[in-house]
């Protein structure tokens, strides 16, 4: 996966910024590190749960052509997306991380019993029953299982009916549980801190752009949520040329400032 991101160091050390564009790599662990044209060296923070990071990653196999992989990809957010939900439900039973953890260890390679204790957690909690979409795993079967290679429409339908579920829940843990949703995605940050040396800088971001926690304004189909990402993703790498521009004329100002 890759991430757009600015030297903040250097904001630091000009009291603007550098406008020097950098797209790095991150990993399971949500976390890139840097090094910008000046040499500071920084960590990058990704506040994203693991369904957001998979979403774009489908995004971006779909807009290259790789249906199997995008496909894939929404597959297992669809997956990390109720263990997210999951974590939601225990917090708002006050029930500490390390006991959630342990227990999910003990279902973590078995999707259906994630699922099923999905659904009886949201009974628990609202009092009425969830009905899962039953046309999701007949594709996602298809693809995992038989190595069937979608094409572009079907990726699309598929992603239609996951986003639609993702959306209508995360909907509801906005309304019903927004303190616990927080809570859940700032132990996902301070975990991630943990694992940053503690020599080195880091800033933190939101993350993914498809799809996020962090904004209220979420595309209400999957369709629109890919055209817009699609968009912003254009003009990301278009920019590109002129943020090197407008670094390298900061770059010039600096040093004819210092010289003077």
């Amino acid at each position: 996966m890759k991430i757009f991101t600015m030297c903040m160091e250097c904001q630091k050390e000009l009291g603007h910024p550098s406008f020097e564009p950098i797209i790095t790599d991150y990993y399971e662990e949500a976390l890139a590190f840097i090094e910008c044209s000046r040499g500071h060296k920084s960590a990058v923070l990704l506040q994203s749960q693991k369904f957001e990071i998979l979403l774009e990653s489908a995004a971006n196999a779909l807009i290259e052509g790789y249906t199997l992989e995008a496909a894939s990809s929404l597959s297992s957010a669809y997956e990390r997306f109720f263990e997210f939900a999951i974590n939601v439900f225990c917090k708002k039973n006050k029930i500490p991380k390390k006991s959630i953890d342990e227990t999910f260890k003990q279902v973590a390679k078995q999707s259906e019993r994630q699922i099923g204790a999905f659904l009886f957690l949201h009974l628990l909690i609202f009092g009425r029953h969830y009905t899962l979409n039953k046309k999701i795993p007949e594709l996602r079967n298809k693809v995992i299982h038989q190595g069937y290679i979608p094409t572009p429409n079907e990726v699309i339908d598929l992603g239609e009916l996951i986003y639609q579920e993702i959306l209508a829940i995360t909907n509801l843990l906005s309304s019903e549980l927004l303190n616990e949703l927080q809570q859940v995605t700032m132990e996902t940050v301070q975990g991630r801190n943990e694992k940053i040396p503690t020599d080195i800088p880091r800033a933190t971001t939101t993350g993914t752009i498809f799809f996020s926690l962090g904004t209220t304004n979420r595309k209400e189909t999957f369709q629109e949520a890919l055209s817009s990402y699609t968009e912003s993703r254009e003009k990301l790498y278009g920019s590109m040329p002129y943020l090197r521009f407008f670094s390298k004329a900061v770059e010039i100002y600096a040093k004819l400032k210092k010289n003077i």
